[in-house]
């Protein structure tokens, strides 16, 4: 049940820190034997457990060093102190037309959605109420994510059934917009608060999946 792939044995730079992210609450719920479910809602600040959160500290900064040990590598510098860094939501509202550029792109790519035929502003018209209803959404509790009406979402749900989308491909844009930003946060690593890194793209992730639900609703005609 918590077997995951993640590897100490490999050299450090040679994991990007989303992968070394993966399977983090898993190995510290194998190590105090508590549920990976319970580790991550401390890690949401929604239990208190002294012990779970010592150990997030621990594999947090592990992480780091693994990260800013192979970039020095790469770089063949020492790295140099980090000044405090930003949280993921300023960061993602600061560069969300990096964001749109990236989505509109790989929404091109997907073999899902490329032969979907819509102009570029068509495509990308329901993105930016999306993450600024995202970005809203991360500052709240899951118990109050919950409750909130995702008016954009779904808009977007009932715009992408009119305009011909299959249900595969509409949830394939809520992975588009993940894996942007994801990718976003990978690339500029050291300018965000590693210290809520965790918990904030857990966040994120949660309100992906409660838009994506409002959506799939209103394009099955449910909302």
């Amino acid at each position: 049940m918590y077997d995951d792939n993640f590897s100490t044995t490999l050299e450090p730079g040679t994991l990007s820190p989303q992968t070394l992210y993966r399977g983090l609450y898993v190995r510290i719920a194998r190590k105090l034997e508590v549920d990976p479910s319970y580790v991550s809602r401390v890690a949401r600040g929604e239990r208190r457990s002294k012990s779970v959160e010592s150990a997030l500290r621990i594999e947090i900064e592990q992480i780091n060093k693994k990260v800013v040990g192979g970039r020095s590598n790469r770089s063949g510098k020492a790295a140099s102190a980090q000044i405090p860094g930003k949280r993921l939501r300023f960061f993602v509202t600061r560069n969300r037309d990096w964001v749109r550029k990236e989505w509109l792109q790989q929404s091109q790519a997907d073999h899902n959605l490329k032969n979907i035929k819509l102009s570029n502003q068509r495509r990308l018209a329901p993105l930016t109420p999306l993450i600024d209803e995202a970005l809203r959404a991360m500052k709240f509790s899951l118990k109050e994510m919950s409750q909130t009406t995702m008016k954009a979402a779904n808009q977007h749900g009932r715009a992408r059934r009119e305009q011909g989308y299959s249900i595969t491909a509409l949830l394939e844009e809520y992975n588009l917009v993940r894996r942007c930003v994801f990718a976003l946060a990978e690339d500029n690593f050291r300018q965000l608060d590693t210290h809520f890194l965790l918990h904030d793209l857990g966040q994120i992730g949660e309100v992906l999946d409660l838009q994506m639900q409002s959506a799939l609703r209103a394009f099955t005609g449910e909302a």
